[in-house]
């Protein structure tokens, strides 16, 4: 590296290289020549500004902060010309100097781009908004039957759920009917939840509408078991709240700092851990579990969801959760393994797909009738037997036009990716 940098300094004084490593004095001719190419120093300061000669006689030239440039050698007189260099010296400057060297090249084209991409951009999404479009249109046309009959029944549950807890709850307040007061909260979330599948699923976003579903499907059976264990179950459902804030709590004081924010005040810690401590001197210790709520209904200290599932009857739909699942954590399946893509495509998805809408398109429909059911079969009559069998009817259906859909697509996608 030194004789690299003494070449490129050397190179701008007139002299050789050669002769400059073997201290060669130049002669008469040669000085001459040097005193042509290299002005004086006055000349030297009319003529440029911005530079400035260092201990070593060596010209700087100043590009801005933190960016040097090392240009070559100007001494103030063709006569005072000295080839002894340090070529030691020389690299130790020039190395000193490339750290700012290149972090104010990043900087200053970082700015350059920064400019260029904020004029650019509004052009940029626009073409992107036009492809989505048609993109959306074309889903629609082969996908667009089901999801239309899954935003039927998503409709029919929202109606269902306004027109209970109207009717009903000034009855439930008073009887403090906690079930009511479960399920008529999951249902309202799983209509939300069952909103933002179909929109996914609409934009072509099958994985994210599949994690969505997952936690439909938690919703279902998290009410199912509600319903038929009672208002015991119901209320230390409502209670374990408590437990789930003093988690929050404990997280939220280790790291609020780092984040930027205040801690909680002793006074409001201690609160929060009180109402936790006399819960679980009522419910017991195992109540400090994440599904503490829980544990007395299956006999079980440390209840885990896949124990709730089985207890209610829909452990058959595991395969599915946990095939969701894979969309929801980092883990190297959900890294590997795409609904959008068929299994033989070897390609990265980093946007939407047309393909297998089918999976989180037909597992909506039956988790949202089956918390929908749950509520209306609380307090039934003529109208709501009527909405259930109609919703039973539409989730028949929907799961018939997702499945032809797929079929239809899927024939085209293979012919497509020969």
């Amino acid at each position: 590296m030194a004789d690299n940098v003494v070449d490129w300094v050397l190179a701008g004084s007139g002299e050789s290289v050669q002769s400059a490593r073997r201290g060669h004095k130049p002669s008469q001719q040669e000085a001459r020549s040097t005193q042509r190419r290299w002005p004086g120093r006055a000349e030297h300061d009319q003529g440029v500004s911005g530079f400035a000669y260092d201990a070593d006689g060596l010209e700087i030239l100043g590009l801005g902060p933190g960016l040097t440039v090392l240009i070559g050698l100007a001494p103030p007189t063709p006569s005072a010309i000295s080839l002894d260099l340090d070529a030691d010296r020389i690299v130790a400057s020039v190395e000193k100097a490339i750290p700012s060297i290149i972090l104010g090249c990043v900087a200053n084209a970082s700015d350059l781009i920064w400019k260029k991409l904020r004029r650019e951009a509004p052009a940029m999404l626009k073409d992107r908004r036009r492809e989505r479009r048609g993109f959306e249109t074309r889903l629609a046309r082969r996908w667009g039957p089901a999801l239309d009959l899954l935003a039927t029944i998503r409709e029919i549950a929202v109606e269902a759920g306004d027109d209970s807890n109207t009717e009903f709850r000034p009855e439930a307040a008073t009887a403090k009917d906690f079930v009511f007061e479960v399920l008529t909260r999951l249902h309202a979330r799983a209509c939300q939840v069952a909103s933002e599948v179909i929109i996914l699923l609409r934009s072509g976003h099958a994985d994210g509408a599949h994690a969505r579903w997952r936690t439909l499907h938690e919703i279902a059976v998290v009410g199912f078991f509600v319903q038929s264990h009672g208002n015991d179950v119901a209320e230390r459902y409502i209670l374990h709240n408590a437990i789930e804030s003093y988690r929050a709590a404990l997280g939220y004081q280790e790291h609020c700092t780092t984040i930027g924010y205040e801690p909680l005040t002793e006074e409001e810690f201690a609160r929060i851990k009180a109402h936790r401590d006399a819960l679980k001197a009522r419910f017991g210790d195992s109540y400090g579990e994440e599904y503490g709520w829980a544990a007395a209904a299956l006999a079980s200290k440390s209840p885990r969801f896949s124990d709730i599932e089985r207890n209610v009857g829909l452990a058959h739909l595991r395969p599915y959760y946990k095939l969701a699942s894979h969309n929801v954590h980092a883990n190297p399946r959900g890294a590997f393994f795409k609904l959008g893509l068929l299994p033989d495509q070897q390609m990265l998805l980093a946007g939407p797909s047309d393909l297998v809408l089918a999976d989180p398109g037909h597992g909506t429909a039956i988790s949202l009738s089956q918390i929908t059911l749950t509520l209306l079969a609380m307090k039934p009559n003529i109208d709501r037997l009527v909405i259930c069998q109609i919703l039973s009817r539409l989730e028949h259906e929907v799961g018939e036009a997702f499945i032809a859909a797929h079929q239809s697509l899927e024939v085209v996608s293979r012919l497509r990716w020969k």
